[in-house]
């Protein structure tokens, strides 16, 4: 394999057609990436441990699930900024209501 800087070379050159891609090969990446998040979600194989070696008696990995937050935040975040289409915050700037407007006052101001 060559290193990533020749890579980006090559996507930033153009050669054969291949920033097209390589643009393709990261969307997929970042598909895959959307797809751990469920996995990384739903896996809670380390979420309890024992206080002591032996020890029968589960206590909660807060360490454990905090780093698995971190992870799913930052994928979420990574996620929303390069494929916003997809993955990003879907703002609704349809106003359905109407608009009232009153004016109140002395008619020589206006």
């Amino acid at each position: 394999m060559p290193p990533e800087s020749t890579v980006r070379l090559w996507a930033l050159d153009d050669r054969e057609g291949f920033s097209a891609h390589y643009t393709r090969a990261r969307e997929i990446g970042y598909h895959v990436m959307a797809d751990e998040l469920m996995e990384i979600a739903d896996d809670g194989r380390n979420d309890f441990t024992s206080r002591n070696a032996g020890d029968a008696e589960a206590v909660l990995n807060g360490e454990h699930i905090q780093r698995s937050r971190l992870r799913v935040d930052t994928r979420k975040w990574m996620l929303s900024k390069v494929l916003p289409k997809i993955y990003g915050d879907k703002l609704d700037l349809n106003h359905g209501g109407g608009l009232k407007v009153t004016i109140s006052g002395d008619d020589a101001d206006l």
